[in-house]
């Protein structure tokens, strides 16, 4: 077996020194293009989920979300049960909200949307509300007959928005919009500011103060319909759930990514078309392989049969092939790794690609690069020992006389 490996390395060496330098470099280059289009891809789809994530955790979730269970419509003692939660090891902070569904009306325009009441101190220590302010400026805890609007509820006359015709079109900061909120209670809001997140459900929400909500709800003082919870890093959340059940039992819980619902399905699609891309980078490559291995053959086959003759054993033949290709791959992959981190990275993230729920990065995801490597090597291992493998099934007189 060790003579086989050494003549085979022997007859790997002396391949690639007197093969043809065109189809070297036009294989090589080839196996770069599949192994960019494998990182390359996929990198931003994943890139896309993990924009998708961070928007949903960061504007509209947090890590967790608690609620009251059964027929309870409310979280009670909330103000104490968020100090508890946030007290827990692997808390960064917790807020609560209550909502109210509602139509808000604006100079013959109605759209109809949700209004959550919050504490503007606390609830940006969970969420980048504040941070997303495009016109005018975000709540203050004080304020009263004041809301924050969403860009796809106010319109902001900005007509290339996704949701802009069923928007209330024109509406700007200073504007008086009259909201009318399930159980019959119609108020008038001066509009304070309007945020634009990029995630068209978040900016399909509205926003006032907790006090203003309390002044309509004097029954609700005290009490909160969720609880969002930003977790530290690397936190299981698993684990925070079971800290929070063990506070105060009879609550139910989601984490983000039972919250994400439609954009979930959205992410789930970027993966299963990133399983198609691989696949089919793979296939590309093993055709590739197949092809060159192919080609060298036939037009070696006299030489092959001579070497047969002259007791080169076939195993020998054939692991040349699959080291040859082995190290095409090898020369392929590092050069393709290296263009990729330091050329393709830096520039997309100099020029982001822009989606419509914000600008997307390529992640430098390193086990997925070994991972991909790996297979690329197996694939093309494989793709030159089918050819070679039914070369060497040929008789050798056969092989020799061959025209």
């Amino acid at each position: 077996m060790m003579n086989s490996l050494k003549v085979a390395a022997f007859l790997t060496i002396k391949s690639i020194a007197r093969g043809n330098v065109r189809v070297l470099v036009l294989t090589i280059l080839m196996l770069i293009l599949v192994y960019l289009n494998l990182l390359f891809t996929p990198a931003l789809l994943d890139g896309a989920v993990e924009t998708v994530n961070n928007k949903t955790i960061n504007t509209m979730s947090g890590d967790v979300v608690v609620q009251a269970a059964g027929e309870v419509p409310a979280i009670g003692n909330v103000s104490e049960l968020v100090s508890q939660i946030e007290s827990l090891n692997g808390v960064s902070a917790a807020c609560a909200r209550n909502s109210l569904g509602a139509d808000i009306s604006y100079e013959g325009e109605r759209a109809t949307t949700v209004v959550y009441a919050i504490d503007p101190d606390q609830d940006s220590k969970v969420f980048q509300i504040s941070q997303n302010i495009i016109e005018g400026s975000y709540l203050a805890p004080e304020d009263t007959d004041q809301i924050l609007l969403g860009v796809q509820i106010a319109g902001n006359d900005r007509k290339d928005l996704a949701l802009y015709s069923s928007s209330l079109k024109s509406v700007h900061v200073g504007d008086r919009v009259s909201v009318s909120y399930v159980g019959g209670v119609q108020k008038q809001y001066t509009v304070k500011g309007i945020f634009y997140t990029e995630l068209t459900q978040g900016d399909l929400r509205a926003y006032i103060s907790e006090k203003e909500f309390v002044t309509m709800n004097p029954l609700m003082t005290g009490k909160a319909s969720f609880i969002h919870v930003k977790t530290k890093d690397n936190v299981k959340l698993e684990s925070v759930i079971e800290e929070i059940k063990g506070i105060r039992p009879g609550l139910k819980f989601q984490t983000w990514e039972d919250f994400e619902g439609f954009l979930r399905s959205m992410t789930d699609s970027f993966k299963q078309i990133i399983v198609i891309l691989r696949a089919t980078a793979f296939i590309v490559a093993a055709i590739t392989i197949f092809i060159v291995t192919y080609v060298d053959l036939v037009n070696k086959r006299r030489q092959i049969g001579i070497q047969r003759a002259i007791g080169i054993t076939g195993a020998s033949i054939i692991l040349s092939y699959i080291f040859r290709a082995i190290v095409y791959a090898i020369v392929g992959i590092l050069a393709a790794a290296l263009i990729f981190k330091y050329a393709v990275v830096p520039v997309e993230a100099h020029y982001p690609f822009h989606f419509p729920f914000g600008d997307v990065f390529l992640p430098v995801n390193i086990p997925y690069l070994i991972s991909s490597a790996l297979i690329l090597c197996g694939v093309t291992a494989v793709s030159a020992f089918i050819p070679a493998f039914r070369m060497i099934r040929t008789k050798i007189i056969d092989a020799i006389w061959a025209s």
